[in-house]
């Protein structure tokens, strides 16, 4: 349903995003896999609080004692276990955004405890993680995303990798409760020095594979506002 990235240094694991619930047994079987202790994990970073992001994560923080830190409008979110849907932007993103509204409901999630509320340009080298935070709202009020010093980033549904290789294109979410907020948070994470681009859903992209979307969704918005401007000054004439 969603992608879970396990980050190791020599000292410490770092998650970002847990899953779907009943998801968390692969992230504990991962970190045995490795040759690590669930101890050893520091904390899960939660990109947004939708439920295929955070839903495996009680199971994991239950082995683990692992911190959770997410951005402070999603807080409450995943401290109760609720529920969170964005608006769809397309046809088929309706279409999800309809079943999703009836089926959360009924998924029960449990709640975590030890939540943090990080700010914005968090540096987490201190905890020996050479990387830094950036809020990145748009398909959310409360989406993070997590950039590395050599350039990786964990973008969660800020941009979406192929599904199917070379026929469905990389893109940006198809999914967002404030568009003009995501194109600004897409100029962000293209300024802010990324390279990879690992994201919740689809395969792992390059800025390079990305930047023609973004070129294309630019422009655009760039003939919309013109031809609303356009729009606006007949009127007054």
């Amino acid at each position: 349903m969603a992608y879970s990235y396990l980050i190791e240094t020599a000292e410490m694991l770092f998650l970002v995003d847990g899953g779907m619930a009943g998801t968390g047994h692969n992230i504990l079987d991962r970190i045995a896999e490795i040759g690590r202790k669930p101890a050893d994990l520091l904390f899960a970073l939660v990109t947004h609080a939708h439920a295929d992001h955070f839903g495996g994560l009680a199971e994991v923080q239950e082995a683990s004692g692992c911190a959770i830190i997410c951005h402070p409008s999603h807080v409450d979110t995943v401290r109760t276990g609720g529920s969170i849907v964005s608006p769809g932007l397309n046809v088929f993103a309706k279409i999800y955004e309809r079943i999703a509204h009836f089926a959360l409901p009924k998924l029960k999630l449990d709640g975590l405890r030890r939540v943090i509320a990080v700010e914005d340009g968090t540096k987490l080298h201190r905890f020996g993680l050479p990387g830094s935070i950036l809020f990145t709202p748009g398909h959310s009020t409360g989406d993070l995303t997590l950039v590395l010093d050599d350039g990786s980033a964990f973008v969660g549904d800020l941009v979406q990798g192929r599904r199917i290789p070379k026929i469905t294109p990389p893109e940006f979410s198809i999914m967002a409760v404030d568009e003009p907020a995501m194109f600004a948070s897409w100029r962000l994470l293209l300024a802010s020095g990324a390279k990879v681009l690992y994201p919740g859903h689809g395969s792992i992209v390059t800025v390079a594979d990305i930047l023609p979307v973004f070129r294309r969704r630019a422009a655009r918005t760039a003939r919309r506002e013109l031809r609303l401007t356009a729009a606006a000054a007949h009127a007054q004439a």
